[in-house]
């Protein structure tokens, strides 16, 4: 690990804090890039991108703090204190993103469809480069996976999961999968809207597991606090894609279908069980 990057003097450039700077250049421009190649205006996408940004910065603090209850019991003056107990939660800064997004599209009159699609493709390339600064800061701490090999990747003697490796990888392959839908997309004409549903659908299956492997201070049950927050997400975009895609005209027919295949192989199956009692 290495938290600091380098120092000068009396000044400190912490990993984290420069990863996270550069995480949030990359979701701007790339959230600006999509917006405008889709006839939105820059005044508009500079107001997204700014109110968003100071929205997103106070939910992620208070939902560290919320899960991090021990750190703050003693003196609340330490919540907005970040240079004193560092610490923002990031599936919390995921939803006040969406939510302030949502709230702005609707507050400007824009098509949410294409806010939520710009999100989609802005968020994955980001989120590759805050989980690099969260490596070397050591922000999230995997559980102990008993594996030599997982020492060259953090250091640690304790042999902790990689998990921001894992986040990493999958998060390529999220993208990659992303690109394919998006010129499916493109090519048959789907609304606004059906591509970001599908990363935050594929981006919720995919993160679950990994969350096994970390260590957390929340727990409900056997799952903790930010695989509640994905089997949510999951659930929302199981919804959105019902309806936004049309799944009332494309699974109906398919589940009408499927009963009528099974029926036809039961009867065929009936049918020799009949002729050899016969026999």
């Amino acid at each position: 690990m290495m938290p600091i990057l380098f120092t000068i003097g009396t000044f400190h450039l912490y990993s984290l804090s420069a990863f996270l700077i550069a995480a949030w250049c990359v979701f701007s421009f790339i959230f600006w890039r999509k917006l405008r190649a889709w006839g939105i205006e820059e005044e508009r996408i500079f107001d997204l991108t700014f109110y968003s940004t100071i929205f997103v910065m106070i939910v992620s603090r208070l939902t560290f703090v919320v899960t991090h209850k021990d750190l703050f019991a003693d003196n609340l003056l330490k919540v907005p204190a970040l240079w004193v107990v560092p610490g923002l939660s990031f599936y919390g800064a995921l939803i006040g993103t969406l939510l302030a997004l949502i709230y702005l599209a609707k507050l400007y009159k824009l098509r949410l469809g294409t806010v939520v699609d710009a999100v989609a493709h802005a968020l994955p390339a980001s989120t590759v480069v805050g989980k690099f600064g969260s490596l070397l800061d050591g922000s999230e701490i995997g559980k102990s996976s008993g594996l030599p090999w997982a020492v060259s990747f953090v250091g640690h003697v304790d042999r902790r999961h990689p998990t921001q490796i894992y986040e990493v990888i999958v998060l390529i392959l999220v993208m990659v999968a992303l690109w394919t839908i998006q010129g499916r997309a493109e090519k048959n004409k789907w609304p606004y809207g059906i591509v970001g549903v599908w990363f935050f659908l594929l981006f919720a299956l995919s993160m679950f597991p990994i969350e096994f492997l970390k260590e957390s201070h929340v727990y409900w049950a056997s799952v903790n606090a930010n695989q509640v927050i994905l089997i949510a997400m999951f659930a929302e975009a199981v919804g959105m894609l019902y309806v936004r895609a049309g799944g009332k005209e494309v699974i109906r027919p398919l589940f009408r279908k499927g009963l009528l295949m099974l029926r036809a192989k039961a009867e065929r199956l009936y049918a020799k069980i009949s002729r050899r009692n016969s026999s």
